[in-house]
This record gives C-alpha cells, sequence and structure tokens, in this order.
C-alpha cells in the first residue's frame, strides 16, 4: 500500500516529467524551420564558366600547354563519347583521328595517353609506330580487343599486348573477379550465385576470348571457370584474363577484354590506368553521395482497391504509416541523405485530386533528417507536361507553404521540354535536374548556364554486376553517386515483386552492402551536390612535383581533389585537408588556390 506521501511525490514526478517531455516536443517543433530548404541555393547562369578543352587536329599538333588523349577509331562510336566525357572531367584535352596513319607524331606534343578502339588499328606498319610511341612514355591503351585471330597470327603484336597464348577464341565464364588496386572499393567477385533470386544480377559478358599473359604483366580482372568442366586443373594465373597492364621496359600497355570502355566504366578505369603508369596521380572529384527517392511521398488515394487489398491502407496512409519509418531506418543505417522527390498525384484524368494535409508533416520529418524536398516531374496520365506543372502549382500553393524546391526529377526523354519551362511558377527556383541513368546524358553536366543535370548513376532496386562495376568506376573518377528508388511500381504495382516488403528487403540490402566502402565521402542532398557539381565543372587546375612536395592550383577555392599514390602517405598539406578514402588514396579539399602536400619521405619509393 503507497502512503500519501508515497502518492504525492510520484504523482509530481509522472507532473514534471510529463511537463519536461512536452516542453521539448513545443521546443523542437518551434525550432523545426520546416517551411525552409536550408540546402537551397539562388539559380545563377554560372554554365558560362564551365570550363571546355581544346579539340586538338592531331595531324598539326605542334605544341601543347597540358596532357591529352589521342582517340584513334570511329569518333562517333560509344567509346568516343566515353573518353570524349572523361576529358572533360579530368581537364584533358582530346584529338581524334579515324586512323593511326593520319596522326604526325611530333616528340614536342606527344598525347599523354593513346587509346586504340580496337586492335585492328595496331596492324601492319602502326604496330611500329606504337611501339616508338610506348618507349616515349605514352600510355597505350587497347579499349576492347574484338577479335583473338588478329592477334593469334601475329606473334609481335602478342609481345606488345603481354600476350603468352590465344587458349580458345570463346570460352565460357561461371563469373568475374576485380582485383584491388585499380578501381576503388577493394577487390570483388561477382561470380553468378545459384540462388534464383541472385542470379538475376548477373549480367557481365560471360563469353570471351581465352588471353593468357605471359611475364611483365599485371592482372586487374580474370574470368572465372566451371573447374567441373575442364579437362585439366587450371591455375589462377592461367585464368582468361580481362584487363591487365603491360609494362614493356617500364612502360604502359593497357588491354580490356569486352565493353568495358564503352560507357560510364570508363571514367574509372582511365583514371586507375594513369594510376597505375604514374609515381602518383591527382585528379579533381565531385565529392557527393546522393539517394534519390522519385515519387514519394504521394498525395492522392489513387489506386486505391489495389491499395487496400494489399496494405489495408489508402496511398496516403501506406505511405506515411508504413514506407517512410522503413525509409528512415534505411537511411540512418546507410549514413546517407535523401531528396524526396514529392509526387502530389499520377494519374490528373481521374477524378482523384490531392490532399494537403500531410505537406507540414513531410516538411516537418525530413527536416529532422536533414533530406531535402524535391519536385517529381513525372506522370501516369496528363493532357501535357504543362498541364501537369500548371496542376502541380496549384496544390503547392494550396498547402500554404512557402518552401522552395531547388531540384526536381525528370525522365531524360522530357528534358528538353522541361528546360523551356524552368521560367514557370513551379520550376523558377529550380537549379538542378535529376534523371534516370541513361548514356545519352553525361553523369554530371550543365543542361542550361544556370541549371545543371544529376544523371542517376544506380537503380537501388534493379542491381546488377554491371551496375556495381559502373558504380565502382564513377566512384573511382568523380567521388560521386546518385542511387534512386523510384516509388511508382510499388503505387501502381504490376506484380508481386512490386509490393513495398520486396523492395525494401532488397534496397536495404542493396544500399548497405554495395555502397558500404564508399562512407568515407560526403553524403549530401540534390541542391547541395549541385553547388559542388557547378565548382567541379567550372574548374581549372595544374600541379606538380619537387621532390617530396607536391603543388597543386587550382582555380576554386572549395575544390575538391583525388589524390592516388602507390603507398606514399602525406605528411601534412598547407592552404586544404586531406582524408585517407583507403590505403595510397587521399581526399583533398582546396581550402586555398594554392595548396601544398609533403610527401613522407623514409622507405618510399615506386617500382614500375
Amino acid at each position: 500500500m503507497v502512503s500519501k506521501r508515497n502518492f504525492f511525490s510520484i504523482t509530481i514526478m509522472m507532473f514534471i516529467l510529463l511537463f519536461l517531455f512536452q516542453f521539448s516536443m513545443v521546443i523542437r517543433d518551434r525550432q523545426n524551420t520546416y517551411d525552409v530548404n536550408s540546402n537551397f541555393t539562388t539559380r545563377q547562369k554560372d554554365g558560362k564558366n564551365v570550363w571546355k578543352n581544346k579539340q586538338i587536329d592531331p595531324v598539326a599538333v605542334r605544341t601543347t600547354d597540358r596532357n591529352y588523349v589521342l582517340f584513334v577509331g570511329d569518333s562517333l562510336s560509344d567509346m568516343a563519347t566515353a573518353v570524349s566525357r572523361w576529358c572533360i572531367y579530368a581537364k584533358w584535352d582530346m584529338a581524334q583521328c579515324r586512323n593511326l596513319e593520319d596522326y604526325q607524331e611530333n616528340d614536342k606534343a606527344l598525347p599523354g595517353m593513346l587509346i586504340l578502339e580496337s586492335e585492328k588499328y595496331a596492324l601492319g606498319d602502326n604496330l611500329e609506330k606504337l611501339e616508338k610511341l610506348e618507349q616515349k612514355g605514352v600510355i597505350i591503351v587497347f579499349g576492347c580487343l574484338e577479335n583473338p585471330k588478329n592477334i593469334e597470327k601475329n606473334q609481335e603484336l602478342m609481345d606488345f599486348l603481354g600476350i603468352y597464348k590465344v587458349v580458345s577464341e570463346k570460352t565460357k565464364l561461371t563469373g568475374v573477379k576485380l582485383f584491388e588496386g585499380l578501381l576503388l572499393g577493394g577487390e570483388v567477385v561477382y561470380e553468378t550465385p545459384k540462388e534464383k533470386e541472385e542470379k538475376e544480377r548477373q549480367d557481365l559478358q560471360l563469353e570471351i576470348p581465352w588471353y593468357q599473359v605471359g611475364s611483365g604483366t599485371k592482372t586487374y580482372m580474370v574470368g572465372l571457370l566451371d573447374h567441373s568442366k575442364q579437362k585439366t586443373q587450371v591455375e589462377n594465373e592461367d585464368l582468361p584474363t580481362i584487363l591487365w597492364r603491360n609494362g614493356i621496359k617500364g612502360g604502359s600497355v593497357f588491354c580490356i577484354v569486352g565493353d568495358y570502355m564503352k560507357d560510364s566504366t570508363a571514367l574509372g578505369l582511365l583514371n586507375g590506368m594513369i594510376t597505375e603508369a604514374s609515381e602518383y596521380y591527382i585528379y579533381p572529384v565531385v565529392n557527393a553521395q546522393n539517394l534519390s527517392m522519385i515519387n514519394f511521398p504521394a498525395f492522392a488515394d489513387e489506386n486505391d482497391e489495389e491499395m487496400m487489398k494489399l496494405y489495408s491502407q489508402s496511398v496516403t496512409g501506406m505511405t506515411r504509416d508504413i514506407m517512410w519509418p522503413s525509409l528512415v531506418s534505411i537511411v540512418e543505417k546507410g549514413k546517407l541523405k535523401m531528396t524526396c522527390f514529392m509526387q502530389p498525384q499520377a494519374d490528373y484524368e481521374d477524378g482523384i485530386e490531392p490532399d494537403t494535409k500531410d505537406m507540414i508533416f513531410y516538411l516537418k520529418q525530413m527536416k529532422e533528417q536533414e533530406a531535402e524536398v524535391g519536385l517529381s516531374l513525372e506522370y501516369k496520365n496528363a493532357g501535357s507536361l504543362r498541364e501537369k506543372l500548371d496542376q502541380d502549382a496549384d496544390f503547392f500553393q494550396k498547402s500554404d507553404s512557402s518552401y522552395k524546391y531547388g531540384a526536381a526529377f525528370a525522365e531524360e526523354r522530357d528534358l528538353d521540354t522541361i528546360t523551356g519551362l524552368m521560367n514557370t511558377e513551379l520550376l523558377k527556383n529550380v537549379s538542378t535536374l535529376v534523371c534516370e541513368y541513361t548514356e545519352k546524358e553525361p553523369v554530371v553536366s550543365y543542361c542550361t548556364d544556370s541549371v545543371t543535370l544529376q544523371s542517376v548513376t544506380s537503380d537501388g532496386m534493379n542491381y546488377s554486376y554491371s551496375d556495381d562495376i559502373r558504380m565502382r568506376s564513377i566512384q573511382s573518377s568523380l567521388a560521386y553517386t546518385n542511387v534512386m528508388l523510384n516509388m511508382h511500381d510499388i503505387f501502381w504495382p504490376q506484380q508481386k515483386t512490386d509490393r513495398w516488403q520486396i523492395m525494401q528487403k532488397h534496397f536495404s540490402s542493396n544500399i548497405l552492402t554495395y555502397w558500404k566502402n564508399f562512407t568515407g565521402f560526403d553524403s549530401m542532398t540534390l541542391s547541395e551536390s549541385n553547388t559542388r557539381i557547378r565548382t567541379f565543372l567550372n574548374l581549372d587546375f595544374s600541379e606538380s612535383r619537387t621532390e617530396n612536395e607536391i603543388t597543386l592550383e587550382t582555380s576554386e577555392k572549395g575544390s575538391w581533389f583525388l589524390l592516388r599514390t602507390h603507398g606514399e602517405e602525406i605528411a601534412e598539406i598547407e592552404g586544404g585537408t586531406e582524408k585517407e578514402i583507403e590505403d595510397g588514396t587521399y581526399l583533398i579539399q582546396a581550402q586555398d588556390t594554392t595548396v601544398k602536400i609533403q610527401i613522407k619521405t623514409s622507405g618510399l619509393h615506386y617500382d614500375r
């Protein structure tokens, strides 16, 4: 039995706890400036200042003031496009010619790198020309070894490529192994698993020529075999080689089997090759990790019958009570920031109108999660994109919110139309657009002088092995990613796998597995990323080294760089900051236009 005195004390304590709890909630609610986009920056026409590389005439080149790439092959090919985009990001000039005969060699203006679209450009007298260039320090890259017959019957070419033997013109692989060093993220094996669900990830090129490389080579990627189908045991060093370097007398000839140089995967491979062929390599990056939630949240109870059947709730209820808590948990575990691209409604012709009642709830919740709200320009049915924008503008006006939207998601096919509508009421503050992954667009770029484009680099739901290699390559080249989760199929399911329980499981597993090696880069919202992309695209830089001091000159304060070494460590840095991302790789922020990096001196060397 409780005495009156104890009962009174307990009551007072409970009252105090209730008061403190309620008071803290009131204070937090008042301090939550949910209606302000803290990441928003005013749209600027700084695209006029974007850095542009020179297109060099390979016949008339006499002098150059910076490194340039010579691409030999079809200038309209996918590989030529990928190389051209890399040159812009790495701040290299570029020369192109259809045949190596068109290039007039000049020792005072040699290319830093020469990329051949295939081995057919190295046949005949061209091989002798390549041998001379390689001896003079030019990095030679065979973008794709297409025809083993061209190679097998030419011993001089085999020696140049570092190939000991052509075992077969075609062999079936069970998977691929990527060794650490060329790309960031460490070693990884992409072997076809037995589980049906996981088998869908395997989309790599698994039927390739079988090349065995000789001594003096370094292997970066090999194919894996089904040993049960081999007559004799194949040693690891004899596995089909996919990517390697032949270091002829200290030179560098890189060879690739497959289509890895024909999309954005080429970006990181080229940086990795230069790193491998050099004492050190420093280059500009964006340093931004993004997570884009497309068509979330929703405000119209569309497809209500199906939603009630699957979740016993309407779209708006399921979004708020089921999906949002799950997303918050995933993001917190993955240490990422969200940008949620709101979709007031999907079908503008079904008579079901969106309701603004949850707008403040989401703005408050996202503010607490340091997330950003963007605009989704996707729709299922509408008279036109312009009509959708007008109706969405009415919705946001009714919500009585002054939040400024700096980012918008659009399908790639609509980009040209949307850039013509950027001064409409709804889009007047948008300074960056996001679109789904497509090689039609660069990873990051300006789509107008005042609006940047940030392409999605990965689909967090449908993630394959080729996606992972490409992601690692883009991270290695730009320290950038933009993972997308599009909610459209959840609200308009077509198959069982479109249910949120299944999609959430896949998304969570992918995010917490494949991106864990890149948490050293900065997580941010799309508007924050937009600011860094503008700096990255506009900057110019130069670097030099005297003994143990690297001097970096950049045109943009606050720009970011990666310094990749071969075991060398930073002793101190002046004019910037440094952070070790992984062994031998440092993330540098230039706080001034001149950065001096002191390298530790003891016991360091680079063995070419």
